[in-house]
């Protein structure tokens, strides 16, 4: 398996190939598309949906990300953003209605970034940063296997192995679709010496494999995919 990394589309990418991922990452502060156009792409309950947000930098947030996720896979259908029909799992896991590639959003701070193949596939992306609570939010949310492997660590990598771990079981869940009621029961490699690998899944979903990067810097990165063989990561 081959995870690319590219750089948002300005034109139409093919289609992942068989045992081949598609990694994409955008600025929101300054998208690759006017707002304008990503505005028009939005359907009127996604805009409404938007303008319900508070505070206007999560609003903007939303709406460029979902804007440029129907951009991205328009792109991939060779039709326009707001033709592309999309729906969400019980758990709120998004998929194209009328079937097709499998995709996976996440955004944090600014920084979005997309995944498209032909498998089921998760994305989690976290601004690299000093979490004080991180030892609180391990004893709640980690699996017990977790908990004891991290407070066995060092206490100089308990701040990478936390957002590493975390940045991993999203992007698991989120490939499940299960929703973040699997945190406890999702096991992930914490220490970040090691390969990222999961060990445990909270529902029987088949084989998954973990690869991690820096999508831009100051951020961590994490991609699930469903798929019997390892995945590796290419930079373009």
């Amino acid at each position: 398996m081959q995870i690319r990394g590219r750089k948002y589309p300005l034109g139409c990418p093919d289609r992942p190939g068989a045992g081949e991922v598609h990694v994409w990452v955008a600025c929101l502060e300054n998208p690759p598309r006017s707002v304008e156009e990503l505005r028009e792409a939005l359907t009127l309950e996604e805009r409404d949906r938007g303008e319900r947000y508070r505070q206007p930098a999560i609003r903007d947030q939303f709406l460029r990300t979902r804007g440029l996720l129907r951009v991205l896979l328009g792109s991939y259908l060779g039709i326009r953003p707001e033709r592309v029909s999309l729906t969400v799992d019980v758990d709120g896991k998004p998929r194209l209605e009328a079937g097709g590639v499998k995709f996976n959003v996440s955004h944090s701070q600014g920084v979005a970034a997309f995944v498209v193949a032909e498998c089921e596939v998760g994305i989690d992306i976290e601004m690299s940063r000093d979490i004080g609570s991180a030892d609180g939010l391990v004893e709640r949310f980690f699996h017990p296997v977790e908990c004891q492997r991290y407070f066995a660590l060092p206490q100089a990598l308990r701040s990478n192995a936390f957002l590493r771990a975390w940045t991993c079981k999203e992007a698991v869940l989120k490939g499940i679709g299960c929703g973040a009621r699997g945190l406890d029961r999702c096991e992930v490699e914490v220490d970040p010496r090691l390969p990222p690998r999961v060990i445990r899944l909270p529902v029987a979903s088949g084989t998954w494999s973990l690869n991690c990067w820096e999508p831009v810097a100051g951020f961590v990165g994490a991609v699930a995919v469903r798929s019997e063989s390892a995945t590796q990561l290419i930079r373009e």
